[in-house]
């Protein structure tokens, strides 16, 4: 099948959007933050960062970002497939590119400031938190608006408000979904750590496997991981679950529903064991390479990256079984 040019163009400038802001991540996180300058001169402390964006409760929201996406793609796909071409203006492109230049060096030019003149910060912590986080969401819009084009923004917005909307209320339900989903963490948890015991042992001479009130603890050759909620597959299996109900529903007419059914099993099975494949990397890459690596960028990219791959590559194929006429 041909791709309509439209489709193409949108493919490449959310390939370079999102290429661009994983790169930030990647690099800030895993080179920049470590380095003295940052740690001395840019470093503040957790009282400017709001709880909802932090440690488990940030991954659960990043998770429900993720899965609104992809819904609304499903949702929208024969119309995100005919989208209109629009051609890109340099000049906008270049002007929105400095704006979002400009969000990002004044984000860290007000962390300079925190961090410098941290005991009167301190006074004001909720006003400069709000300006720290608006100024990091200026920068995805304007670096959006550079990427994707002005006009091309505001046609979609202008035809999908009310999707905009009604997805934005999904972001909440399933972001409460997540935290009620993964009350039967420890079962799954404590059964990723009981294979990848085994796997490891097999291969490498100092494994040990114990359970807590924090969930279950593997240590690898003098690594040791909890492997936590996060951990145990409950987000990838909620997200299949999920993403396969959109799929009944938005195919409900061409769909063959005994096999739909029949295909689901393997599917859920298979999300499982991509988790454990992810732990098991994770782990892995601890050992041999970098701890740091680990569990600051791979821990934290990787589950959504995995999970996608596998769905992308289940649904080419189950859909030719399932949906044979289409």
């Amino acid at each position: 099948m041909k791709i309509k040019k439209g489709l193409k163009q949108f493919i490449i400038r959310s390939a370079v959007f999102f290429t661009i802001l994983i790169t930030l991540q990647l690099g800030i996180f895993l080179f920049i933050s470590s380095t003295p300058f940052f740690r001395k001169y840019l470093a503040i402390p957790e009282a400017f960062y709001f709880p909802l964006l932090q440690g488990l409760n940030k991954q659960n929201f990043l998770n429900s970002a993720l899965f609104v996406i992809i819904a609304f793609i499903l949702w929208r796909l024969k119309d995100i497939a005919k989208f209109k071409p629009y051609n890109q203006n340099k000049k906008e492109t270049i002007g929105w590119s400095i704006l979002a230049l400009l969000s990002l060096t004044s984000h860290y030019i007000l962390k300079y400031f925190i961090n410098a003149n941290l005991e009167t910060a301190l006074n004001y912590t909720l006003p400069l938190t709000l300006l720290k986080y608006t100024l990091n969401i200026l920068f995805v819009i304007f670096l959006a608006f550079a990427a994707y084009n002005k006009k091309f923004i505001a046609s979609f917005i202008k035809k999908y408000y009310k999707d905009i909307g009604v997805f934005s209320i999904i972001l909440f339900l399933y972001y409460q979904l997540i935290w009620w989903f993964q009350g039967s963490w420890l079962f799954f948890s404590t059964a990723v750590g009981k294979i990848l015991y085994f796997v490891f042992s097999k291969f490498f001479d100092h494994v040990v496997f114990k359970t807590g009130s924090a969930g279950p603890t593997l240590a690898v050759e003098g690594f040791s991981v909890i492997i936590s909620s996060v951990c145990s597959g409950i987000d990838s299996l909620l997200f299949f679950i999920s993403l396969s109900i959109i799929l009944v529903v938005v195919n409900w007419k061409s769909l063959n529903k005994k096999r739909m059914f029949l295909l689901f099993i393997p599917g859920v099975i298979g999300t499982y064991f991509v988790n454990i494949l992810r732990v098991f990397l994770l782990i892995l890459i601890a050992v041999k390479f970098s701890p740091k690596f680990a569990v600051d960028i791979f821990h934290t990219n990787a589950g959504w990256v995995f999970f996608l791959l596998y769905f992308i590559v289940f649904w080419h194929f189950g859909k030719k079984w399932v949906m044979p006429d289409e």
